[in-house]
C-alpha cells in the first residue's frame, strides 16, 4: 500500500470519495465529476491524496488550507449546488477557519476499512498540513455517527462544538500541535 497526491486521472475516484462522505449514491457521479475536475474547487484532485494497493485506488482523504475556505467554498457550491437555495448555502456553518488545515472527505473502501489505512490516510494530510506551517486541523462528523467521532477523538481530536449544516447537525472536531 502507498499513498500518492492524486492526479487528473482520478477525478472520478475523488468525485466518489466526495459522494461517500456525504452519504450520497455514488452511482451517478456525473454532476459531482465537473467539480472534482476544476482546480479551483474545494473538492478538485489537487486537494486530494490517494491510497493504492498497487495500482488500485483503496481510499482517499481531500483536505486544504483554511485560509482558503470562504472563497473556495463560494466558488465550488455556486457551481456544483446549482438551484439550490442561496440562504441554505449562507446558513450553513463554517467548516474551517483561517489557521486550520480543513481535513474535508475521507472515504476508504469497504474491503479496506479496519486495517488503518483511513488513520494513515489522516496522517499523511495532516503531515502536509503541517509542511505548509499548520499546527490546527479541523474536521466535521454527524452527530448520528458516535463511532466516527470516537475515531477521531481517538486521534486526538477534541470537539470544540456542535454547527448546523445543509440542515444537518455535526461535531466540530480540532486536532491542535
Amino acid at each position: 500500500m502507498k499513498i500518492r497526491k492524486a492526479t487528473e486521472s482520478d477525478v472520478e475516484y475523488v468525485a466518489k470519495t466526495v459522494l461517500n462522505a456525504l452519504d450520497m449514491d455514488t452511482s451517478d457521479l456525473e454532476w459531482v465529476k465537473a467539480s472534482c475536475a476544476d482546480p479551483k474547487s474545494m473538492y478538485s484532485w489537487n486537494k486530494a491524496l490517494i491510497a493504492e494497493d498497487g495500482d488500485k485506488p483503496i481510499g482517499c482523504i481531500i483536505s486544504y488550507r483554511g485560509d482558503d475556505y470562504l472563497p473556495i467554498r463560494e466558488y465550488t457550491w455556486s457551481r456544483l449546488w446549482e438551484g439550490v437555495d442561496p440562504e441554505i448555502i449562507k446558513r450553513s456553518a463554517i467548516e474551517a477557519y483561517p489557521g486550520e488545515y480543513y481535513l474535508d472527505s475521507l472515504s476508504i473502501e469497504q474491503a479496506y476499512r479496519g486495517h488503518g489505512l483511513g488513520k494513515e490516510l489522516m496522517r499523511a494530510a495532516i503531515d502536509y498540513g503541517e509542511s505548509l506551517g499548520y499546527k490546527r486541523f479541523a474536521l466535521l462528523v454527524a452527530v448520528e455517527k458516535p463511532r466516527l467521532k470516537d475515531y477521531y477523538a481517538s486521534l486526538g481530536f477534541n470537539e470544540v462544538g456542535k454547527v448546523n449544516f445543509f440542515g444537518h447537525q455535526y461535531h466540530r472536531m480540532l486536532l491542535t500541535y
